[in-house]
């Protein structure tokens, strides 16, 4: 793909494309360096161009395989090298829609950017809904799956995090080569840009913030179960226990024991036990155990 716009050259290239017309410029071992692992989005200012690589995730799975391209700017060309048909769909949509940088290479690399987390606002008020309804659903006690609900809501938002991170050093960087590009407009855009992708940071760290807590939520209610269990054995074990030592007691069967010869014996036994039973009971409600 090859465009040109008021003196402005835009290419979408492959990496055997790019090395066959390009292996001879200065730039070529940057970015052969960044064609050959492309995990993050980040800029190099090379002098007077910029070089550098997008890796961008998709919105339907953040954690699934990233969109990743390389770029390469100087002051008349923008230059896109892409094996996966990444970058020309993207491009395709940008030209649909209004251009908010000046006209020039730098200009159009910051109206892709821009695109790129254009709707992210709301992008991420899905997460703090869906944050919502998993709370709504621990009040109700409707907790299954949970945990893998909130871990898979974490790590996506691990990657947004990251991703939005990467997009505001990148926007600095960038930054801090206008003045040796001669793009001195294009500084404000950036800096806003930066800014923007800053904000979307924190979002996220609220949301992971929001998520954490729930987790400490969910893990409370199960302690709190946990002690409710307990508190029902212990009742039901310290219940049992004078009664089990008078069952053992008796059940030793020796021969000089006088209950057992005793025709009363076995009446004054039950007695006995449910005395305690009884003692037992108005203790237990005293302490308010029941409750």
């Amino acid at each position: 793909m090859h465009t040109d716009s008021e003196g402005i050259s835009v290419k979408i290239l492959t990496s055997e494309e790019y090395t066959q017309h390009y292996r001879d410029t200065p730039e070529y071992p940057v970015m052969l360096r960044n064609l050959s692992h492309i995990h993050c989005c980040k800029a190099d200012v090379l002098g007077g161009s910029a070089a550098g690589t997008f890796a961008v995730p998709r919105k339907e799975s953040p954690t699934a395989e990233k969109l990743c391209f390389c770029f390469f700017l100087t002051d008349s060309e923008l230059l896109f090298i892409d094996d996966k048909d990444t970058a020309a769909p993207l491009l395709s949509q940008l030209e649909d829609m209004p251009l908010t940088g000046p006209l020039s290479s730098l200009g159009l690399l910051f109206d892709l950017m821009e695109y790129l987390i254009k709707d992210d606002v709301f992008f991420l008020q899905n997460y703090e809904e869906h944050l919502t309804r998993l709370e709504e659903r621990l009040l109700d006690g409707e907790d299954d799956n949970f945990d893998r609900a909130i871990l898979h809501i974490r790590k996506e938002l691990t990657a947004l995090g990251s991703y939005y991170e990467q997009l505001a050093d990148m926007g600095e960087s960038l930054q801090e080569a206008l003045p040796d590009m001669a793009q001195d407009r294009s500084s404000v855009l950036f800096g806003l840009f930066t800014d923007r992708a800053g904000r979307l940071y924190s979002n996220v760290q609220t949301l992971k913030e929001y998520s954490m807590q729930l987790r400490e939520m969910h893990q409370s209610q199960i302690d709190v179960r946990q002690n409710q269990i307990m508190k029902v054995l212990t009742i039901v074990t310290t219940f049992f226990m004078p009664l089990s030592l008078i069952a053992g007691w008796y059940g030793m069967n020796f021969v000089n024991m006088p209950e057992l010869t005793s025709s009363s014996g076995y009446g004054v036994v039950i007695l006995v036990c449910l005395l305690i039973i009884v003692i037992e009971l108005w203790f237990f409600h005293k302490k308010k155990w029941f409750d």
